[in-house]
């Protein structure tokens, strides 16, 4: 099978997306990295868009999957793993560099909220009072969390630590609550069409032109590839992400410490 891209007539499938997006990221960390060596800084701003994309396949993948609980899981588990990884390897080989990077836990966070929010809507429709307010009550829980995570660090660090790596919290996960936003917002705008979806990202960039982070409102180009998204799957790659995302961050950070 002839697998050349035509841009113009077929567009981009999630897997060409997915390749984008995971080039664009290696340049971002090797800026993470290797800044203290000299790493030129636009590196860094190649990297701006990729988190909108990645966000926005999971939108797409929570959409398509057809085991919910399973997708949850499979994320949950991997910012699990990633905490922990991430806590051995920097203790094991310290330096400078933070080991602080974990998508995973916007990902799972953006999914669980995706799924709640759904159940929330359907319960409304369907009439189902103990399902919405369940689903209320979950979300309520999920954004305490971070203000629990306060209360143990006065009673016991260790307990505080296994919290933290057990239940991501919205305020501190990478991206923040403003990135679980734009992650919800692509799967709810869905319906009303590509260019719909782009607006969270459009917005959110310009709150931050206006904060002076015009750094990381370079965001905005990630709506070039989104808009030439076909909607199309590729081909399949399921693991991916969860194998490479990890593998080239702490490659990439074992590099730098031995170069150093």
């Amino acid at each position: 099978m002839n697998e050349s891209i035509d841009v113009k007539e077929k567009g981009i499938n999630g897997f060409q997306l997915k390749i984008i997006g995971a080039i664009l990221m290696v340049f971002d960390h090797i800026h993470q990295m290797f800044v203290g060596m000299g790493a030129p800084k636009f590196l860094n701003a190649l990297g701006r868009p990729v988190a909108p994309i990645f966000l926005f396949m999971v939108s797409e993948g929570f959409h398509y999957t057809r085991n919910r609980g399973k997708y949850l899981f499979r994320l949950w588990l991997a910012y699990v793993l990633m905490g922990i990884s991430s806590m051995v390897i920097q203790r094991t080989f310290p330096s400078e560099i933070v080991l602080m990077n974990s998508i995973f836990g916007t990902m799972c966070l953006s999914v669980f909220y995706m799924w709640m929010i759904d159940n929330i809507i359907n319960g409304i429709k369907s009439r189902e009072i103990k399902r919405v307010v369940l689903s209320v009550i979950a979300i309520i829980l999920s954004i305490a969390s971070s203000y629990i995570l306060i209360l143990l660090l006065s009673v016991n660090t260790t307990i505080a630590m296994v919290f933290t790596f057990l239940f991501p919290s919205p305020f501190l996960v990478e991206g923040g609550i403003v990135w679980i936003i734009m992650a919800v917002a692509f799967y709810l705008l869905r319906s009303k069409g590509r260019v719909a979806q782009m607006l969270p990202i459009v917005v959110i960039s310009i709150m931050l032109i206006t904060k002076g982070d015009y750094l990381q409102s370079l965001m905005i180009f990630a709506i070039i590839p989104l808009l030439l998204y076909n909607g199309k799957l590729g081909k399949k790659s399921k693991y991916f992400f969860y194998i490479f995302y990890p593998a080239h961050i702490y490659a990439l950070y074992l590099l730098a410490y031995f170069i150093q």
